[in-house]
């Protein structure tokens, strides 16, 4: 109950610094915060995921673990996106971001405790985690290819980025991105190395 109360404080106390810097129209100032909170979570989920996996912790936990910090940071996103959509910036297209991010971050969460209560149980499921397996390689390589997007485009870190209205969003997009590739590629490492130790 703690762990979620100190999450829920974070959460709210990064939300209203990112929108104070939205407000004044501050675009490095909204990228550093947007950075800090997406790689801190990053951070954790690789932190957690390596005590998890020093303890013994079988797949379905290690896969647990993972799928949960990748969706609070979609949750975070997509929470960060709605407030400042809804009460500074105007973008038409937001709300289906919006409503996409949650969406996500929840079918991340939904599967965390999936894999949770199969982790706790000493169960692991081969087809699902096979299917998880798939899952983040595929999501891998889209948020690779996303970043790599929207600084092709020129709609991320770009000198004319304020003058188009989905410029905190793509700050959002880009840094969002380079954590779940971050836990996805960790995940994927630990993986080959848990199998290969299983080999043994």
């Amino acid at each position: 109950m703690a762990a979620l109360v100190i999450w829920m404080l974070a959460f709210t106390i990064s939300i209203c610094t990112a929108m104070f810097a939205v407000a004044v129209d501050q675009q490095y100032l909204h990228m550093g915060i947007t950075a800090l909170v997406t790689l801190t979570i990053a951070i954790v989920g690789v932190q957690s995921h390596r005590r998890l996996a020093a303890d013994g912790a079988n797949r379905s936990g290690l896969a647990a673990n993972t799928a949960r910090y990748v969706g609070l940071v979609w949750i975070w996103a997509g929470a960060a996106m709605l407030v400042i959509y809804s009460f500074i910036l105007t973008w038409r297209e937001s709300f289906v971001f919006v409503v996409g991010l949650l969406i996500v971050g929840a079918l991340c969460v939904g599967l965390a405790r999936m894999f949770q209560r199969d982790g706790d149980a000493a169960r692991e499921d081969a087809t699902m985690l096979g299917i998880s397996r798939t899952l983040n390689g595929l999501q891998v390589a889209g948020m690779l290819i996303a970043m790599v997007g929207l600084i092709a485009d020129g709609k991320f870190g770009s000198n004319d980025a304020l003058s188009r209205p989905d410029w905190a969003a793509n700050n959002i997009f880009f840094f969002g991105a380079f954590a779940v590739a971050a836990l996805g590629i960790h995940a994927m490492i630990s993986e080959r190395k848990h199998v290969e130790q299983a080999r043994l």
